[in-house]
């Protein structure tokens, strides 16, 4: 999984990077080791913006505002968990409608 970070308005420092590396790690539970996820993160008119991109099996983009850098970081990051549980959810769902348990051929 790559992890690529572009700031506009601010400058990176060693925190705020160990941070975004920290937030994102949960999400490699529901990425494949092909993934990329694209983190922007801006700073316009006292306003911190964070937009997160994840190139899965599917194209994701989430945009979330804030008064400061966790907060807006934060909430585009759970709005990504998610819509990759419920990705996830809708997978397994449709891969258990296929096969079925054997109390239901043996009844």
């Amino acid at each position: 999984m790559q992890v690529k970070v572009h700031y506009q308005g601010l400058d990176s420092t060693p925190w705020m990077e160990a941070f975004i590396a920290e937030k994102v790690e949960k999400l490699r539970t529901y990425l494949t080791p092909a993934s990329t996820i694209h983190a922007k993160i801006g700073f316009l008119k006292g306003v911190y913006t964070t937009n997160i991109t994840i190139h899965n099996h599917h194209d994701y983009s989430f945009t979330a505002r804030g008064d400061n850098l966790y907060e807006s970081f934060m909430e585009a990051k759970l709005m990504a968990l998610r819509a990759l549980k419920e990705n996830k959810r809708k997978i397994k769902d449709r891969i258990n409608r296929k096969y079925h348990s054997l109390r239901d051929l043996a009844a």
